[in-house]
């Protein structure tokens, strides 16, 4: 039996978190897409989409992510992570009649550094309901 090369450095955890992202149209417009996602790391975000996402392409996101509240001891608050990435991988790989799930796998490819520290402190959180 062979091991799979794991290429991954960041922690993957499951996630269904609500992801805002501007899908390119062939005309040079964008269309908002409400979606969810499946998992996410510090590296990138996992989603299923009902539109086919060509690999290498940019996006344009928005993460709703629950963090500690600062003010509140005890208590969590949202925060929006603004963020961009190029699509790694699609599944299926081309567009298929009939298909109403694609699952798109997106790398980070710009985080400010505040949307970058609440991302981790969600991810902090979820680690913490797994254990």
């Amino acid at each position: 039996m062979t091991e799979k090369n794991e290429r991954r450095r960041a922690l993957r955890l499951d996630a269904r978190l609500k992801l805002e992202v501007q899908l390119p149209g062939n005309d040079g417009s964008s269309n908002i897409a409400n979606l969810e996602t499946i998992n996410i790391s510090s590296s990138g975000v996992y989603f299923k989409s009902d539109h086919f996402i060509e690999p290498m392409t940019k996006l344009v996101m928005e993460l709703e992510i629950c963090v500690p509240d600062d003010n509140a001891k005890g208590k969590n608050t949202t925060a929006a992570v603004p963020c961009e990435g190029i699509v790694v991988r699609t599944k299926p790989e081309a567009v298929t009649e009939g298909c109403e799930d694609y699952e798109i796998a997106v790398f980070f490819t710009h985080i400010k550094p505040e949307g970058m520290a609440n991302l981790e402190r969600h991810i902090t959180l979820l680690m913490a309901d797994v254990d």
